[in-house]
């Protein structure tokens, strides 16, 4: 009987103890506390993740639910885009408006910063904006602003998207410590401190570098020794490592990109390390260390084959490593190039489309926002109403002195691609047959001088010897075994222009006929096809161009791709 009393007593306690246990478990709380406090993507949180889920989902719990989707959207790296859709799925069901905007906004970021899909981010941005305008979720609204700035910055509308980060700071900083929650404290300061980056690095766009310096040492001081911002002192360090870069300070510059690069790609921000790798390649080049060089460069290269992204900022790293391996090998070579192709039209279509998408889904609906408001206000924004009707129309003029521009060139255009097709475009030979040379004319050459110099220098321009840079012409006079003067006598009465003419001449109908010929060269740039064809100057290039041709080249490539549908 006494056994029995013992065995009844610890099965007592037995039973209370699992009782309380599974008592426990079945509060939402307790569960989370299991993993609340743990790091984005540590996967040892999922468990409890799920049995947060598996509760909510048995008592109907959906507030409770769309929070266990988004602690699984947080923790589980692999199936971020799975748990945002049912978080986002349940919000429109069952959740508020802000519910909604934040699952589209948590969404857009998983494809920003987690797989660079910027299209399908920037839809996911607006979205989140619709639904957060009215709400008294300021925090949040705001966040949705920040990210439409990045959008911006990404396109390079530096001066807008700077408006949107100073605003984010500002809304930010302007809390007061002692009414906001550990939590909420950690937020508002994160949110702060990625706006101050932001700020950092536009203003670097912009060239106001003493400006972008002044941050980048704000958000530094801010986040040093702070391991909770390890990240976020990472970005400041990066920032001040590439202000020393442009100030040619290598070997410091050096030390904090190197130093910033571990953390950011333990975050996995391959964007961020691709321009680390990019600054330090140009180091590299600047200390004369290919080898290193063509490390970094190639490291940029990985980052494009795995993501399918590259920056603008730093894909002219390929044509370093293509012109490295120009005649050391030719795979590698033609690999590169091909390469670079690639991420110039990956960038071409990212751009256009997020421009045209910005404006139009945001800002034009800003605008039409702003007008239904002022058709219900007072006399003021009635007159408010007037100036954008009068910047309106200014805008419409602007764009009609634009289309009028454009068919201007299109007319050069067609003239030039005329004179192309029919053969009256390549310059002429030089001399004439002997058989109908015109005896009118007086000259200070003879027949055999005149007859000497024509074959020499048709052999000239068939060699191409005149995409050779600095050529004077006592150089060419030397090449043709003839003097100064005899050359500048014959061009003048045979071709009708000076030397410096003539050898322009030959220079753009020579990259003209490439442009025209081989799509390749649509995609150089005007410094680069300047250097194809023997010009040392972009700015005399493009004179040049104009000059002979009619037409700016920027105008004429943009209108040969047009022709040809290439994007």
């Amino acid at each position: 009987m006494k056994k029995l009393n013992y065995f009844l007593v610890l099965f007592s306690a037995f039973s209370h103890l699992l009782f309380s246990q599974q008592k426990k478990e079945r509060t939402f709380s307790e569960i989370r506390k299991h993993y609340e406090k743990m790091t984005i993507d540590d996967i040892d949180a999922m468990p409890y993740v799920k049995l947060y889920i598996t509760k909510a989902k048995n008592e109907n719990n959906f507030q409770r639910l769309i929070q266990g989707y988004r602690d699984g959207r947080q923790f589980d790296s692999h199936n971020k885009i799975k748990y945002a859709d049912s978080a986002l799925a349940v919000s429109l069901k069952y959740g508020t408006s802000d519910d909604i905007s934040k699952d589209y906004l948590s969404k857009g970021i998983i494809y920003y910063f987690y797989q660079k899909k910027y299209k399908l981010a920037l839809d996911q941005y607006l979205k989140a904006y619709q639904y957060s305008k009215g709400s008294e979720d300021q925090y949040h609204h705001y966040k949705v602003i920040y990210h439409l700035g990045i959008v911006k910055e990404h396109l390079g509308y530096y001066d807008e998207a700077l408006e949107h980060f100073q605003d984010c700071a500002t809304f930010y900083s302007s809390k007061s410590k002692h009414i906001l929650h550990d939590n909420e404290l950690f937020n508002y300061k994160k949110a702060y401190l990625n706006s101050l980056h932001q700020m950092t690095v536009v203003n670097r766009y912009l060239k106001n570098f003493s400006k972008s310096d002044s941050l980048s040492r704000l958000g530094y001081n801010l986040t040093v020794n702070n391991s909770d911002f390890a990240l976020e002192n990472s970005y400041f360090i990066k920032c001040i490592g590439i202000s020393k870069f442009h100030k040619k300070n290598y070997i410091e510059a050096k030390k904090d990109l190197e130093r910033a690069l571990p953390v950011i790609l333990k975050r996995n921000d391959f964007a961020w390390a691709s321009v680390i790798y990019y600054h330090l390649g140009k180091i590299s080049e600047a200390q004369n260390n290919p080898g290193q060089a063509i490390h970094y460069y190639s490291e940029i290269d990985k980052i494009f084959e795995k993501h399918e992204f590259i920056l603008p900022e730093v894909y002219r790293s390929y044509n370093y490593l293509i012109e490295y391996y120009k005649n050391i090998d030719e795979s590698k070579q033609l690999y590169y190039t091909n390469q670079l192709l690639k991420a110039d039209s990956t960038i071409s279509k990212d751009y256009p489309y997020l421009s045209s998408k910005l404006h139009k889904d945001y800002d034009r609906r800003t605008l039409i926002e702003q007008q239904d408001d002022m058709e219900k206000s007072s006399q003021r924004k009635i007159r408010f109403a007037k100036v954008l009707i009068f910047s309106g129309t200014i805008v419409i003029g602007l764009l009609i002195v634009r289309y009028r521009k454009d068919r201007k060139i299109k007319k050069q255009y067609d003239l030039l691609q005329k004179r192309i097709c029919d053969g009256t475009y390549i310059l002429k030979d030089l001399i004439q047959d002997e058989t109908v040379e015109d005896t009118s004319r007086k000259t200070s050459l003879t027949s055999e001088m005149s007859l000497e110099i024509r074959e020499k220098l048709k052999k000239f321009e068939l060699e191409k010897q005149f995409l050779k840079k600095g050529l004077t012409e006592k150089d060419v006079a030397v090449k043709l075994s003839t003097n100064s003067h005899y050359l500048s006598v014959y061009i003048n009465e045979h071709k009708g222009m000076n030397f410096n003419k003539y050898i322009a001449e030959l220079r753009i109908n020579y990259i003209t006929n490439l442009l025209n010929t081989n799509n390749m060269y649509l995609r150089f740039t005007i410094e680069a096809l300047a250097k194809e064809c023997g010009i040392a100057s972009r700015q005399n290039f493009s004179n040049l161009f104009f000059e002979i041709n009619g037409i700016k080249p920027t105008d004429y490539i943009k209108n040969r791709k047009k022709e040809l549908g290439i994007s």
